[in-house]
């Protein structure tokens, strides 16, 4: 998989954006999210879990994974309910819950994770998504579709990350390879991924920069506690219990992810309040970008790291 040294592979993000604002067709880039989650994405997992050794992420980080994932999705789940158990804008209570569960590996986490954490890096945030994944196909879109159907579910569920996960683990559990003849074809999509994600996340933003003034106090206080305050409790509580650094450090940051695709996505499904989403998205996704760049220089002059 490609791995910039540094961080130049933001002039895609620049490139896409410029094209976009210049008047390049947009539409070319709306199929990518598709793309991406259909072939490259699943590649990328298949790659990373046979070029594994078997050893350390399996045996000791995967059970502290699927722990942190269940655990800090049902407190940031019931925690919200309750709080919002008076709030009576139904347009927006359910993208205000799901934004405080999840946030964005699949699109805008991944190419960051990856520079900063490497393949482990990876491995920890496509586990963790994919146990949130049966929460937010559950619980979570049934508040955005409450007569949502369980073969509906069902089939989010079992997505094609989900069935690459599954087959991922196998070849990293049993020591296999993927096919001489596969090998090849999956590894040129994976190496696909995060220039075509990077070139995704900067027409999003060309294409959403005008929702930055619909932005009001309940949007600045999700995206706050999303990008700062949550990732500031888990840092400080598995800090205390005595967790490994390394797994304290990517905790921390995948719960810093800004708010989700998947929220503007169902709230232009099932007619909720899609001007407060993709605000809420394109600001906490601009904030993250400009948080990572910063990190990224005091990394480099040797003021903080978190390799």
């Amino acid at each position: 998989m490609v791995q910039a040294n540094d961080f130049s592979f933001l002039i895609l993000i620049l490139i896409s954006f410029v094209l976009v604002k210049a008047g390049f067709e947009k539409k070319v880039f709306d199929y990518v999210p598709k793309l991406l989650f259909t072939l490259c994405y699943p590649a990328i997992i298949l790659v990373t879990f046979s070029n594994m050794d078997g050893g350390s992420v399996l045996q000791h980080d995967a059970l502290f994974i699927v722990v942190f994932a269940v655990v800090y999705t049902l407190i940031a789940y019931f925690t919200s309910r309750f709080a919002m158990r008076r709030y009576k804008n139904e347009g927006r209570r359910p993208i205000i819950v799901l934004n405080m569960i999840v946030g964005n590996v699949t699109f805008i986490g991944l190419p960051f994770i990856s520079y900063f954490f490497g393949n482990w890096g990876v491995v920890f945030a496509i586990l963790l998504n994919i146990v949130q994944d049966f929460f937010v196909w559950s619980i979570c879109y049934w508040m955005f579709a409450p007569k949502g159907g369980i073969k509906q579910t069902l089939k989010n569920v079992f997505n094609p990350c989900f069935v690459a996960v599954i087959i991922g683990l196998f070849l990293a559990g049993t020591q296999h390879e993927l096919p001489a003849f596969l090998a090849p074809p999956v590894h040129m999509l994976a190496d696909m991924t995060i220039p075509i994600a990077l070139l995704c996340i900067g027409s999003l933003l060309a294409q959403n920069t005008n929702m930055l003034k619909f932005i009001d106090k309940e949007a600045a206080f999700v995206i706050v506690a999303r990008i700062f305050l949550l990732p500031a409790l888990v840092f400080t509580i598995l800090t205390i219990i005595g967790i490994d650094r390394q797994l304290v450090l990517i905790s921390s940051f995948v719960t810093a992810l800004p708010a989700p695709l998947l929220s503007v996505i169902l709230s232009k499904e099932f007619k909720k309040d899609i001007t407060f989403a993709t605000a809420v998205f394109t600001l906490s996704t601009l904030i993250f970008i400009l948080l990572c760049i910063a990190l990224f220089f005091l990394q480099s002059h040797n003021i903080f790291s978190i390799s």
